[in-house]
């Protein structure tokens, strides 16, 4: 029961706690099959990787692109994206956590290309870039309504949790109370016994008192 109200408080603390700060999109490089390749990063801050991880297959599933799991990315190979371009693209999104444990800071990475791994820079298509900037800061404000429903459910299900424990010892009460009661029914019927009983020896012991009286005259 402690630990359930301890994620209960830690759910509320979570949904009290995440704050939508300004932040901007940048372009830099990141790692993908062994080589640095050109990619638009983003804070999201107050959120952990799996979260922010969490929350970007769901606004691309939203936008109507079905991805492909590959090592340290999500891939959404030949797809059409109305938002970035009017071609088909190969999208590729990562969630990184930056700095000590402590202060760590949450980073999702999202890369463009036209095929063949050819990932687009501001340098050859400065439009499509701005476009992925731009959704970048969509997807900043859908992460704030991503933790805070994922909060609600986590609330939910904690109540839901509560509500199966209270039910069990309501039962269990139950239970005790019709052992109360029987042992109250045998307690009556105990002292009932015994008293007989001690009507009967008391009887018994009236008529030894009386035999013996007689046998002494």
């Amino acid at each position: 029961m402690k630990k359930k109200i301890l994620i209960l408080i830690a759910c509320l603390f979570a949904v009290f706690t995440y704050t939508l700060t300004a932040q901007t999109p940048q372009e830099e490089s990141v790692e993908f099959n062994k080589k640095m390749v050109n990619a638009v990063s983003l804070e999201i801050p107050d959120l952990d990787v799996a979260t922010v991880t969490s929350a970007m297959e769901k606004f691309m599933e939203n936008n109507g692109l079905k991805k492909t799991g590959m090592k340290g990315f999500n891939a959404y190979l030949n797809q059409p994206f109305a938002k970035l371009s009017t071609q088909n693209l190969d999208m590729y999104t990562t969630v990184i956590s930056k700095g000590k444990k402590k202060n760590a800071k949450t980073y999702v990475y999202f890369l463009l290309s036209k095929g063949n791994e050819n990932f687009v820079s501001s340098q050859e298509n400065a439009s499509e870039i701005m476009n992925v900037k731009t959704l970048l800061l969509e997807f900043l404000e859908f992460t704030g309504q991503y933790a805070l429903e994922q909060k609600i459910a986590c609330i939910n299900d904690n109540i839901t949790q509560l509500e199966k424990e209270k039910s069990k010892i309501e039962k269990s009460g139950e239970k005790i109370e019709k052992k109360k009661d029987k042992i109250d029914k045998d307690m009556k019927k105990n002292e009932d016994e015994l008293k007989k009983k001690n009507e009967e020896i008391s009887k018994a012991k009236t008529q030894l008192e009386q035999l013996k009286s007689q046998s002494k005259k």
